[in-house]
Protein backbone atom coordinates (compact mmCIF):
# COMPACT_ATOMS: atom_id res chain seq x y z
CA UNK A 1 0.00 0.00 0.00
CA UNK A 2 1.24 3.19 -1.02
CA UNK A 3 1.56 6.92 1.07
CA UNK A 4 -1.19 8.37 -1.03
CA UNK A 5 -4.11 5.48 -0.51
CA UNK A 6 -3.18 5.66 3.18
CA UNK A 7 -4.06 9.27 3.23
CA UNK A 8 -7.20 8.83 1.40
CA UNK A 9 -8.08 6.40 3.49
CA UNK A 10 -7.36 8.67 6.58
CA UNK A 11 -9.04 11.64 4.96
CA UNK A 12 -6.37 13.79 4.25
CA UNK A 13 -7.62 16.46 1.53
CA UNK A 14 -5.58 15.96 -1.44
CA UNK A 15 -4.03 19.00 -3.16
CA UNK A 16 -1.67 19.76 -5.85
CA UNK A 17 0.77 21.67 -3.45
CA UNK A 18 0.57 19.01 -0.63
CA UNK A 19 3.80 17.45 -0.12
CA UNK A 20 4.80 13.84 1.60
CA UNK A 21 8.38 15.21 2.91
CA UNK A 22 7.25 16.29 6.21
CA UNK A 23 4.72 13.04 7.18
CA UNK A 24 5.65 11.28 9.54
CA UNK A 25 2.98 8.87 10.42
CA UNK A 26 -0.01 7.17 9.17
CA UNK A 27 -2.24 4.96 11.69
CA UNK A 28 -4.14 4.91 14.92
CA UNK A 29 -2.19 2.93 16.94
CA UNK A 30 -1.02 5.41 19.68
CA UNK A 31 2.03 3.67 20.78
CA UNK A 32 3.19 3.19 17.22
CA UNK A 33 2.94 7.10 16.93
CA UNK A 34 4.89 8.00 20.17
CA UNK A 35 7.21 5.34 18.88
CA UNK A 36 8.09 6.98 15.45
CA UNK A 37 8.21 10.53 16.92
CA UNK A 38 10.93 9.27 19.64
CA UNK A 39 12.67 7.98 16.55
CA UNK A 40 12.41 10.81 14.66
CA UNK A 41 13.19 12.93 17.95
CA UNK A 42 16.91 10.80 18.27
CA UNK A 43 17.62 11.32 14.47
CA UNK A 44 16.81 15.24 15.19
CA UNK A 45 19.15 15.17 17.75
CA UNK A 46 22.00 13.18 15.56
CA UNK A 47 21.49 16.08 12.90
CA UNK A 48 21.57 18.76 15.72
CA UNK A 49 24.82 16.81 17.31
CA UNK A 50 26.77 16.76 13.30
CA UNK A 51 26.15 20.27 12.96
CA UNK A 52 26.77 21.52 16.55
CA UNK A 53 28.61 24.77 15.96
CA UNK A 54 25.63 25.94 13.94
CA UNK A 55 23.91 25.90 16.73
CA UNK A 56 26.26 26.76 19.69
CA UNK A 57 27.01 30.06 18.06
CA UNK A 58 23.31 31.22 17.94
CA UNK A 59 21.65 32.37 21.23
CA UNK A 60 18.35 31.61 22.11
CA UNK A 61 15.33 33.93 23.84
CA UNK A 62 12.64 32.14 26.26
CA UNK A 63 14.02 28.84 25.59
CA UNK A 64 15.36 26.18 28.26
CA UNK A 65 19.11 26.07 26.77
CA UNK A 66 21.31 28.65 26.39
CA UNK A 67 22.37 27.71 23.07
CA UNK A 68 20.09 26.66 20.12
CA UNK A 69 18.44 23.65 19.44
CA UNK A 70 17.17 21.69 16.49
CA UNK A 71 13.91 20.98 18.39
CA UNK A 72 13.03 24.62 18.46
CA UNK A 73 12.43 24.31 15.15
CA UNK A 74 10.53 21.79 14.23
CA UNK A 75 6.39 21.83 15.65
CA UNK A 76 4.51 18.62 15.28
CA UNK A 77 0.92 18.59 13.43
CA UNK A 78 -1.56 15.87 14.40
CA UNK A 79 -4.83 15.37 12.26
CA UNK A 80 -6.78 12.51 11.65
CA UNK A 81 -4.55 9.60 12.14
CA UNK A 82 -1.33 11.69 10.61
CA UNK A 83 1.58 13.30 12.31
CA UNK A 84 3.38 15.73 10.26
CA UNK A 85 6.49 17.98 11.22
CA UNK A 86 6.71 21.21 10.00
CA UNK A 87 9.84 24.37 10.72
CA UNK A 88 8.53 27.87 11.83
CA UNK A 89 7.27 30.65 10.26
CA UNK A 90 10.29 32.52 10.42
CA UNK A 91 12.88 29.64 10.84
CA UNK A 92 16.42 30.20 9.71
CA UNK A 93 17.59 26.75 9.77
CA UNK A 94 19.92 26.34 6.68
CA UNK A 95 18.48 24.64 3.67
CA UNK A 96 21.24 21.29 4.09
CA UNK A 97 19.91 21.21 7.69
CA UNK A 98 16.55 21.11 6.70
CA UNK A 99 17.23 18.67 3.81
CA UNK A 100 18.44 16.25 6.62
CA UNK A 101 15.16 16.78 8.44
CA UNK A 102 13.17 15.72 5.64
CA UNK A 103 15.24 12.75 4.68
CA UNK A 104 15.45 11.15 8.52
CA UNK A 105 11.03 11.59 8.04
CA UNK A 106 11.73 9.85 4.47
CA UNK A 107 13.73 7.12 6.26
CA UNK A 108 11.13 6.39 8.85
CA UNK A 109 8.46 6.42 6.26
CA UNK A 110 10.04 3.86 4.33
CA UNK A 111 10.84 1.91 7.49
CA UNK A 112 7.11 2.13 8.13
CA UNK A 113 6.14 0.70 4.66
CA UNK A 114 8.28 -2.51 5.54
CA UNK A 115 6.58 -2.87 8.54
CA UNK A 116 3.49 -2.82 6.85
CA UNK A 117 4.11 -5.55 4.12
Amino acid sequence: MNLDKLLMMKGVPQTRDFSYNNVLYVGDEPKACISIIEKFNNMLQEIENVHKGWFMDRYTQNKFSLHDKLQYHIHYHFEGGVVVFNFGNEDELPAHIRAECFNACKSLKLSQFRNIS
